[in-house]
């Protein structure tokens, strides 16, 4: 079954999740700490509401085969060997983002969650996936915090 954040038990295990990260936790793949990874997915909810701008770079197959199995949380391979690269403008180890404790990232994220799933509408378009609706941006929000939560072991 597909998860969104727009099922109240599914936004719940989502922060239920995020709560058991501790500072000393580490990924399993990647760079990121356990405050940097929390802080890339609050900044990554912030493109649904355009306040973090990414150049559009999708492309036929970004907007059909992958957008398809991003929402519907396929595992693709090279996933848990950290072969999925981010946008710039979210990739908090190369822009070199403060980071504050794991508490105030936690209670960002945990705001910024609670503010997507009441809102009404979302941005229009992905940067890599185009268009997009409010449904889909509570799949994607999903599936990219459960691929860094299952990072992290938790």
């Amino acid at each position: 079954m597909k998860k969104t954040i727009f099922d109240r038990p599914v936004l719940n295990e989502l922060i239920t999740r995020i709560a058991k990260l501790e500072t000393s936790s580490k990924g399993r793949w990647g760079k990121l700490t356990a405050q940097q990874m929390v802080r890339h997915l609050t900044e990554a909810c912030r493109i649904a509401f355009d306040e973090v701008v990414v150049p559009d770079c999708s492309n036929f197959l970004t907007r059909s085969v992958l957008k398809w199995l991003f929402l519907n949380n396929i595992k693709p391979p090279g996933r848990e060997k950290g072969k999925i690269k981010t946008f710039a403008e979210v990739d908090v180890v190369n822009l070199n983002l403060k980071v504050d404790s794991l508490d105030v990232e936690r209670t960002k994220y945990t705001t910024i969650l609670q503010r997507m799933a009441h809102a009404e509408t979302l941005s229009l378009r992905h940067p890599l996936f185009g268009k997009m609706d409010r449904a889909d941006w509570g799949l994607l929000t999903y599936a990219h915090a459960d691929y860094h939560l299952t990072q992290f072991d938790v």
